[in-house]
């Protein structure tokens, strides 16, 4: 689980407060623009403005229903409202990351962006607004943790709910997208300031998190695992701190990609794999992939997790897609045919982690479309792990970890 820790100070805090230019001269491409300024534009999904609608602004670390001073300053002081237009000047906005969402009556979106030091020119945002998504879950704590006292919420976002007795909770509203869903306790803890006086704090202890994809107008369901796993055999399959010489690139006939190592920047450390893939027919594919040396059988595998962005799209109302597989590839002399057990992920424009357990693997349909013959054919003889570019585009990878193994190891066929 990724486990940041939520620590904003008040003097810290001042480098990020949002100053609103309102009324309706603040538009876009106006006068109102600075150097420090972000232009939001918020439309309803014919494309038209939407005036007038609540608009909250956040720093993507932010985790609401924590009782902490920090937390009720930025409630109050990063709230706005669009213009007749649609749009709002977000002035001197202190560098770092940031989730604003926008608020109609029925409606709601949100969108990420980071603001860097070296941007001199105002930056542009832009949102669309959607029915909101249900997202219900389920925190599993530990035997001696009372799951009722533990607070849930969206990190970067402005919601939290209390979960009940068994770890359920449910947020009947969220705009759609990749959220992380924090689980978290809180607790007073005496401190001793230089003079020896005795003070209390509110402090906040995270237990977990997970991502949920919250889809518009639809149910979503999630699960925080918050028990150790140190039991859990576990290994780094590729981090790509030595490069990416251990991954081919393969296409169809018309298709082109490549992959090359980069730094990984926008909040993580270290190198990562960039990914190009042009496939604009839906005839058409390319993958990275890396060959396991022979077979492995991978019938005990709890997850694969790996972390993933994409570039930008044009069209904010879609997402682009890479697809997972673990591959089966057979020689010519084998009876049985050659195939993949794969599953589909929608990527972000930020670094987001996600897990694939055996369970999102696709079922084969009668065509085996894409070569896809299910999890319980294959896991038994995987030969490689792939990654499509399922939209074309450009992805970055890093970090890919398995969990149910200690390493892999590979037999021959013919054993």
């Amino acid at each position: 689980m990724m486990n940041r820790v939520w620590k904003l100070g008040l003097a810290a805090l001042g480098g990020t407060i949002v100053a609103c230019s309102g009324g309706d001269s603040g538009v876009a491409g106006s006068s109102m623009e600075t150097e420090n300024s972000i232009a939001l534009t918020v439309q309803l999904a014919d494309g038209s403005p939407a005036a007038r609608v609540h608009v909250i602004v956040r720093p993507d670390s932010y985790l609401a229903g924590s009782d902490s001073v920090e937390a009720s300053f930025v409630e109050e002081n990063m709230n706005f409202e669009t213009d007749s237009t649609g749009k709002l000047i977000l002035d001197n906005l202190g560098y770092g990351s940031y989730i604003v969402e926008a608020r109609s009556d029925s409606l709601k979106g949100a969108s990420k962006f980071n603001y860097r030091s070296w941007q001199t020119e105002g930056g542009r945002v832009s949102l669309h607004l959607d029915k909101p998504g249900l997202v219900s879950g389920r925190v599993l704590v530990e035997d001696d943790e009372d799951a009722s006292e533990v607070t849930v919420a969206v990190q970067g976002l402005d919601y939290s709910v209390m979960a009940d007795g068994m770890g359920n909770f449910e947020f009947k509203s969220l705009p759609a997208g990749f959220f992380e869903m924090v689980a978290f306790v809180q607790a007073d803890s005496v401190v001793v300031d230089s003079k020896g006086k005795k003070g209390k704090v509110r402090v906040i202890r995270k237990l977990g998190s997970s991502v949920a994809n919250v889809q518009a107008g639809q149910e979503n369901a999630v699960v925080i695992d918050t028990r150790p796993q140190d039991s859990l055999p576990y290994f780094m399959f590729e981090d790509f701190e030595n490069g990416v010489k251990n991954w081919k690139v393969k296409h169809s006939e018309d298709a082109r990609g490549e992959v090359e190592s980069v730094d990984a920047g926008l909040g993580r450390e270290g190198k990562a794999a960039h990914f190009t893939s042009v496939n604009d027919s839906a005839y058409n594919w390319v993958l990275i992939g890396r060959s396991l040396g022979g077979m492995v059988d991978m019938s005990n595998l709890d997850s694969i997790v790996f972390w993933a962005r994409s570039d930008a799209i044009e069209d904010t109302t879609k997402h682009k897609y890479i697809s997972f597989s673990l591959d089966m590839n057979l020689d010519s002399t084998s009876e049985q045919e050659s195939g993949k057990a794969w599953m589909h992920i929608d990527v972000d424009t930020v670094w987001n982690r996600y897990v694939v357990k055996p369970s999102d693997f696709q079922k084969p349909d009668s065509n085996k479309t894409g070569g896809n013959l299910g999890w319980d054919v294959v896991k038994h003889n995987i030969t490689d792990i792939s990654i499509f570019g399922g939209t074309g585009g450009e992805f970055w990878i890093d970090d890919i970890e398995v969990f149910g193994y200690s390493k892999f190891v590979a037999r021959d066929p013919e054993e």
